[in-house]
């Protein structure tokens, strides 16, 4: 059994962004910078500070979007999740290469309303593009 998880983060939590150090506090370390598989689509998050994305899976949808992949401890992972604020959440998610890690989601009736991002490709290429 594997004593580290490894997490796909898409938004606050990437290296250089506002909640990066929770990854780092828990020892997490850098993996790779990567894509996800066709069929995600992208959110900006109204009303969270620091602003975040929320990810959904949407098989019709061809577009892949960019993120790192990060490998944590796994019994830090529990420290981890209790800072994970809804309407975020962690579940599957494909890559690239069709490998499936745990990763940021969002539950999909809190976007409602919400400006989708898709067309950017990511959420740094999204904050650039302010």
């Amino acid at each position: 059994m594997s004593k580290t998880i490894e997490i796909a983060v898409c938004g606050a939590h990437m290296s250089g962004l506002p909640l990066n150090h929770q990854l780092v506090m828990l020892n997490a370390s850098f993996v790779k910078a990567t894509s996800t598989a066709r069929g995600y689509r992208l959110f900006d998050v109204p009303q969270k500070l620091p602003p975040r994305p929320g990810m959904i899976r949407d098989a019709k949808s061809e577009s892949s979007l960019t993120l790192e992949v990060w490998s944590m401890p796994l019994e830090n992972f529990g420290a981890f999740m209790i800072q994970i604020a809804s309407p975020l959440c962690i579940g599957s998610v494909i890559l690239e290469d069709e490998s499936i890690v745990y990763g940021f989601l969002c539950e999909s009736d809190y976007l409602e309303g919400a400006k989708e991002i898709t067309e950017y490709g990511g959420w740094r290429e999204y904050l650039a593009s302010k």
